[in-house]
């Protein structure tokens, strides 16, 4: 290629919207566009040669994610793949979407890397829009932006009336943060606000867009999965404490992670409010009780 037509694809590229960037065999990032900068917030010189893709990427353990299976660039490709994930980013959001991965070849065949591109989830962004309407009618909790107690109470019982209806499965999930009174003590309560904001925001970004979350009590949290079963909700809590874990809580120059108890089960027929949440709830103590930091489930058969 000529100088020209090198600098005319660098402008091609870099007017692309969509997050491009380039991984070699290792698996560290060699290309990062603009695209990738705006919708993450790492600039290029934050990720090339230091981030690999393991520490940007997670799959939604959805049963059926009809995107396929993400292929690592050990795996070397025939053809383009499409995948759903969520990449993190710098502020500690996971942005949902898609991603495309075409395999890297030179002219002798062998595999180099892979090419990614990924486009931010349509869904996301009407999630994002639906909260702020939600804002403007008093619906949101004030110190953690997702639904207030009486809105995810309602949610609930929607829930429970559509399942007398139509029996699909859905499930709660009930968490809190780990040692939360020993930060307060140490950091002070607007340190622990500022905590509970995130992680509540490290969740919601978790979910899926038809998920919901709230605040149900000071501490407690409460989500609720809608057509999601028995052996799903485990791999759910399981991912969502790994992203919980990767979130970090910026305070007056001191950086420091949090972990998180979950607890859940899968809504049963003949349910009300209280029985439901009483298993949930059972569940998180017992999350509490062996430490924290892990996910116990209620099952059709008990813990």
């Amino acid at each position: 290629m000529t100088e020209r037509t090198n600098d005319f694809c660098r402008i091609v590229l870099e007017a692309l919207p969509n997050g491009v960037y380039v991984v070699n065999r290792e698996g560290k990032v060699i290309l990062w566009s603009s695209g990738a900068e705006k919708l993450t917030g790492y600039l290029s010189q934050e990720v090339l040669g230091r981030l690999r893709e393991t520490d940007l990427l997670e799959q939604p353990d959805e049963p059926n994610n009809s995107a396929g299976q993400f292929h690592p660039v050990t795996t070397p490709l025939t053809a383009s793949t499409v995948t759903e994930v969520s990449i993190h980013c710098k502020d500690d959001r996971c942005l949902a979407g898609q991603l495309r991965s075409v395999p890297l070849r030179d002219d002798s065949g062998k595999y180099l890397g892979m090419l990614r591109v990924f486009e931010a989830d349509s869904r996301a962004r009407l999630t994002n829009r639906r909260q702020d309407k939600l804002g403007a009618y008093g619906c949101l909790d004030p110190i953690t932006g997702v639904l207030n107690h009486s809105m995810i109470q309602a949610r609930l019982k929607e829930s429970l009336t559509l399942h007398a209806l139509y029996p699909v499965p859905f499930c709660v999930m009930c968490y809190a943060v780990d040692d939360l009174p020993k930060l307060t003590e140490r950091y002070g309560q607007a340190a622990a606000d500022a905590t509970l904001r995130t992680i509540a925001n490290t969740f919601e970004s978790g979910l899926r867009p038809t998920d919901f979350l709230g605040r149900w009590l000071d501490q407690e949290f409460l989500a609720i999965l809608p057509e999601c079963g028995e052996n799903d909700v485990l791999k759910v809590g399981q991912r969502l404490s790994k992203l919980v874990q990767k979130a970090s809580v910026q305070w007056w120059g001191d950086v420091f992670h949090a972990t998180v108890s979950i607890g859940a089960t899968l809504v049963h027929d003949n349910d009300n409010i209280s029985t439901l949440l009483a298993r949930a709830e059972q569940a998180l103590r017992q999350s509490c009780k062996d430490g924290g930091n892990r996910v116990v489930v209620i099952g059709s058969s008990g813990l």
